[in-house]
């Protein structure tokens, strides 16, 4: 049986983050929403600019890591923050997705957010579906739609 971790991530977990980002980016290409090249070191710095408003979180199956999700305040509203899940395709449909989503959005209404936001890529209706099925509106916006998400 399978041993299945999902928690917080640290530093330390930076270069899984940025190796599973990489693999999703070739997988899915500008789809994915994810920058072409994460490294661990801009991990650690997103971490550390968060000062506490803002986590990343992991899962981890039987010693690999299977996604991770991003909470990010936005600067310019303070009761907003920015919510990326991501989820390598052989783990997909497993709940993995949801569970971290479900532990950024708890992290975010225990730092008084009021909601979350996020950009879906055009074309990646996966993603669109994903959100939607968390309580997520989502208008079109330009090319890519954008989605909120009320806490």
């Amino acid at each position: 049986m399978a041993e299945t971790i999902f928690r917080r991530a640290t530093a330390r977990d930076a270069q899984q983050i940025a190796s599973v980002a990489a693999r999703i980016v070739l997988n899915g290409g500008r789809a994915s929403g994810l920058p072409s090249h994460l490294t661990a070191a801009e991990v650690v710095g997103r971490m550390r600019s968060y000062r506490r408003r803002g986590a990343w979180f992991i899962c981890r199956i039987d010693r690999h890591t299977a996604g991770f999700a991003a909470l990010e305040p936005v600067s310019d509203e303070k009761k907003t923050a920015a919510l990326g899940v991501w989820v390598l395709p052989s783990f997909r449909g497993q709940g993995v997705g949801r569970e971290l989503a479900l532990m950024a959005l708890e992290f975010a209404r225990s730092k008084g957010y009021r909601k979350v936001r996020g950009r879906i890529p055009a074309g990646n209706e996966p993603a669109l579906s994903f959100f939607s099925s968390i309580g997520a509106l989502v208008p079109r916006v330009g090319r890519d739609l954008r989605y909120e998400l009320p806490l």
